[in-house]
């Protein structure tokens, strides 16, 4: 038994095999090229849409490195302003102590008030300053930021938990801590006017150790906060790594699979070529 092909049929079959391996090797070519493994949804419904999600999340981690960056740099303000401000209140509770001294007279003490009056003007510049944008370091209200998933820290330090339950940014005079300093200043120049005091001593040291317990619970607290932001950075980091890494496999080209395939689809189209052009010049094809 013969089987007959018709020259058509051979014509055909050539041409179809040289169509095959150009499309196959153009379509590895464009993904080596884009790097993308799918052009479009059609090509990978599930890959596709999995990528986007993927592309979502990294995005959702972008906007908790933003609000890291901005918790970590209000609460370093704050903290160097606090620091700042305790090594002062440390100095008036050691002038305190000196005015204590019995030995003291009138002139003495009214250069201790002067002392303290340098101080506390500095302090009230500190509470009230700015930073680097234009913004109170210790604004009246702070927002709750979210630096990971679930978790979410004040992004500064409020003007009263830092100096007490009184006063505002704008009336900075009306601050506990002010008034604390202030009463000693009073205090000071009313011995150096040899008058009584307003206030006893131990009232005037009660107040200079209440205001230095509340900056440095302030202090401390910040100080927490920052450590949860580096923490939450790491975090966020190996999350995104790894998100990176998901939508990489699913989406981008593997090279080496890529260019295996152009290579052996460019085999196959030079192999088809060759046959079609040998069939060409045979006496089958000049008879058609």
């Amino acid at each position: 038994m013969s089987i007959r092909i018709s020259s058509n049929q051979v014509i055909n079959a050539g041409v179809d095999s040289m169509n095959t391996a150009l499309n196959d090797a153009t379509a590895w070519q464009q993904k080596i090229s884009s790097g993308k493994n799918y052009t479009k949804a059609s090509d990978n419904v599930y890959a596709i849409s999995r990528g986007v999600e993927l592309d979502f999340d990294i995005s959702r981690l972008q906007m908790f490195k933003s609000n890291q960056a901005i918790a970590t740099n209000n609460h370093n303000d704050a903290q160097s302003q606090m620091d700042s401000i305790l090594n002062q209140l440390t100095q008036l509770k050691t002038t305190f102590i000196q005015s204590q001294n019995a030995s003291l007279n009138q002139s003495n003490f009214a250069a201790l008030a002067i002392q303290a009056e340098q101080i506390r003007d500095a302090i009230q510049s500190q509470m009230t300053a700015t930073d680097s944008t234009g913004h109170a370091i210790f604004p009246d209200d702070t927002n709750s930021v979210q630096i990971e998933p679930g978790v979410t820290v004040a992004s500064g330090v409020a003007f009263n938990d830092a100096f007490g339950a009184n006063g505002s940014l704008a009336g900075s005079e009306d601050a506990d801590i002010y008034l604390n300093i202030d009463a000693f200043v009073t205090y000071l120049t009313q011995k150096s006017q040899g008058l009584t005091t307003t206030k006893t001593g131990a009232q005037v040291s009660s107040g200079l150790d209440t205001s230095y317990t509340q900056l440095m619970q302030a202090q401390q607290t910040s100080g927490g906060i920052s450590k949860q932001v580096d923490n939450a950075q790491a975090t966020v980091v190996a999350v995104r790594t790894e998100l990176i890494a998901a939508s990489s496999a699913l989406l981008d080209t593997d090279m080496a699979e890529a260019t295996a395939a152009f290579t052996r689809s460019q085999t196959l189209l030079n192999a088809a070529q060759a046959m079609f052009a040998r069939l060409q010049q045979s006496n089958l094809f000049s008879k058609l």
